[in-house]
Order: C-alpha cells, then sequence, then structure tokens
C-alpha cells in the first residue's frame, strides 16, 4: 500500500501543472462594468461594485478567476473589461482568520476615507492582514481594501509561538534573538491569564479531531537548540509550570553555543525535545534553495531518520519523535514525500498566523516572537488577531 501511495503522488508531482507565479507574471486588470457576483465553485461570496477593478489569475471558459481573501474566486467575463496590464500581487502573510457575520462591506480605503467597493456574503470564513485602527486589510482581486472590525468575528485558533535564542542584553538587530526579560514578561502573562501549554502531539490529536483542548490553549517552541533555552529559558517555564517544545538541529549538539546531550536528558520535564533536521539546516550554494527544498525524498528522509534517533537515545524511555520545524520554513514535494517514510507526522513553517481545525497537519503557522513587540502585540497574537 506504501508503494502505491508513493507511486501516486510521483506521478501527481510529475504531471500537474506548474502554476505560473503571479508575482513575476504581468497580469490583466479589468474593470467591472456592473454589479458583479463572484463565485467559489458554484456558491456567490462576494459582489464587485460597478467600476471597481480586479488582476486577473487565469480565464476558463466564461470566467475570470481573482483572488478573494486567499480564495480563488470567479467572475463572468461579460460584466468586465481589460483596461490594463499590471504587477497584480497575490502573495502576503494573511494571518488572522474570520468569519462574516453579515454583508460585510469592502473599502479603497480605511477610516471612512475609501469609497465601497463590494462587499462579502455572510457566515464565510476569510483571511485578513492584522488590524489597523479598527480596519482589517484584505485581499480583494489582487489589491488591498478594507473591512470594518465590527463586521468580522476573529476564529483565535491556537497559537504556536517561535522563539529562536535568548540574551540578557541584546546587540544587534537579529530578529531571532529575544532579551530574556522579554520572555520572562510573556511567560508571566501567560500563567496570569490562564493559558495551558499543550505539545505537539496534543496539537495533531486536537487537529484529528480525536481531543478537546482547553480554550486558551499555547504550543511554545524555540528553534535549533541555544544554550540560551537550558540556561535562561527553563527555569522561567519551571517556575510557571509551562511546558515548551525544543526542535534540536542535532548535528549542532554538543558544540559551543548549543545544547548538550546532557543538557537535553536533564531538561525533557519541560521540553519536549523534537526534529530540526540533523544536518539539513541549511541552503544549497548551486540553487539557492534550502536542502529540504532541493535533496532527494531519500537522503531528506534519512537526514531526518538520524535526527529522530539521536534524539530518541538521548532522552530514551521510549520518547517518540514525531513533530518537525521546516529549517527556514520552507519544503518541497520530495520532503513530503520523505515525511511519509519516517515518523513524523506534524511539521511546523514559520508562516505568520495560528493554527485552526482544517489546517494541512504538515504546513502549520507559527507566530514569531521578536523585540519590536509590546505585550499588547503579544496577547492580540495570542489571540489570532
Amino acid at each position: 500500500m506504501k508503494r502505491l501511495f508513493i507511486s501516486m503522488l510521483l506521478l501527481v508531482l510529475l504531471f500537474s501543472p506548474i502554476p505560473m507565479s503571479t508575482e513575476a507574471a504581468s497580469l490583466p486588470t479589468v474593470k467591472i462594468t456592473q454589479a458583479t457576483p463572484v463565485f467559489f465553485n458554484s456558491d456567490k461570496v462576494a459582489v464587485f461594485s460597478k467600476g471597481a477593478t480586479a488582476s486577473i489569475t487565469k480565464e476558463s471558459g466564461k470566467f475570470y478567476h481573482t483572488v478573494i481573501a486567499g480564495e480563488d474566486v470567479k467572475f463572468s467575463k461579460q460584466r468586465a473589461k481589460t483596461i490594463k496590464n499590471s504587477f497584480g500581487s497575490f502573495k502576503g502573510a494573511y494571518p488572522v482568520k474570520a468569519k462574516t457575520k453579515g454583508h460585510v462591506k469592502i473599502y479603497s480605503a480605511p477610516n471612512g476615507k475609501g469609497k465601497e467597493i463590494g462587499h462579502i456574503q455572510p457566515d464565510l470564513t476569510i483571511h485578513m492582514q492584522r488590524e489597523q485602527k479598527g480596519f482589517y486589510p484584505i485581499n480583494f482581486g489582487g489589491k488591498t481594501a478594507y473591512i470594518q472590525k465590527k463586521d468580522i468575528a476573529v476564529d483565535p485558533g491556537i497559537p504556536v509561538l517561535m522563539y529562536h535564542d535568548l540574551v540578557q542584553t541584546k546587540v544587534g538587530d537579529n530578529v531571532s534573538v529575544l532579551e530574556v526579560n522579554k520572555f520572562a514578561e510573556q511567560m508571566a502573562y501567560l500563567k496570569k491569564n490562564g493559558w495551558t501549554t499543550i505539545s505537539p502531539r496534543q496539537m495533531e490529536l486536537w487537529l484529528k479531531g480525536k481531543i478537546k483542548l482547553p480554550k486558551k490553549s499555547v504550543l511554545i517552541t524555540f528553534d535549533d537548540g541555544y544554550d540560551s533555552t537550558i540556561d535562561l529559558a527553563y527555569p522561567i517555564l519551571k517556575k510557571h509550570g509551562l511546558q515548551a517544545t525544543s526542535f534540536l538541529i542535532t548535528s549542532r549538539i554538543d558544540r559551543p553555543g548549543m545544547v548538550s546531550a546532557e543538557n537535553i536528558a536533564e531538561t525533557a520535564d519541560v521540553f519536549s525535545y523534537q526534529n530540526h533536521t540533523h544536518a539539513y539546516h541549511m541552503f544549497n550554494s548551486m540553487t539557492g534553495l534550502s536542502y529540504l527544498q532541493s535533496e532527494s525524498r531519500f537522503s531528506i528522509a534519512a537526514d531526518l531518520e538520524e535526527a529522530n534517533d539521536h534524539i530518541e537515545q538521548i532522552i530514551g524511555g521510549g520518547h517518540k519523535v514525531t513533530a518537525l520545524a521546516y529549517p527556514y520554513g520552507k519544503y518541497g514535494p520530495q520532503t513530503l514525500l520523505a515525511l511519509h517514510d519516517t515518523d513524523i507526522s506534524i511539521a511546523f513553517t514559520i508562516n505568520e498566523g495560528n493554527v485552526h481545525q482544517g489546517d494541512n497537519l504538515l504546513d502549520l503557522n507559527r507566530q514569531r516572537v521578536h523585540s519590536d513587540m509590546t505585550l499588547k502585540d503579544f496577547a492580540n497574537k495570542l489571540n489570532g488577531m
């Protein structure tokens, strides 16, 4: 059965058409000539007002295709005319997930300064950028538009906080380095406000609908395996009775500045130690791709298995490694094939946003925590805002 699955997946990967990047290609822009309903499959999801414009991703029969709130949608060609070519943008960070309360008006600018350019139907799930003074930016036909905060209900999901290295005093502007006093403040906030820390395994079971989790659940993660997770983070987590996950680059264990095997064994009461590759946390200098994008399925699987084995031998006691954080948040089709050959069953990117039921277990969001964040910013991320 496994061979059949792999053969079928390989055929799909080999013969599926590769989508053209909408960032690099010149896209036609159309102007809406009359109020136009917009459809996702056969369901009406929005309306473009007369005079609105939209960038087109493709054409199919009688329809133009564009993007609204992260979804591919279509509308009639008869209600629009091409006006120019432009470099439309459909990519970007849209970390906020919400549901529309009613017919939600779409504006060309926030704060009452823009005109109404359409609306979205009631009870739809949409993705947006973070709030800006009572308005949420949304991708509406390839350009940024705005909806009012009062018109949507945010789905908080579960936050996966991403940390790397902690320091007493920060020097430089490396976003992966956080002052320990800020980390202590954030952990105290979690404890005071009733947040429950969970493991990757609990998140996996929740995503599969096999368990329920407390409303305020959070997964705390550290990448790379810096010794600051032991010297600085561990005592703070222990003090507040919080758990965390440490994604290890196992080839760096026992190196200066990194965790030791002894550290790992001694702190497994607080940290769930998981996979961040063995030696594949690097870029291919020939292609500019990460190793998890450029190497073969078999070599990736071998590297991940080596990392799993290393961690499991250090901790012992039947500990199983089942979670992976992709280096740089990047992976390719061959990585997914490799995961099928390992015990890894849940994997995390660095894409912004919380995790929601229905998300792909091998493509989960995280929320980066950085020095410029206020405690209010931290609280907003926890709540998916």
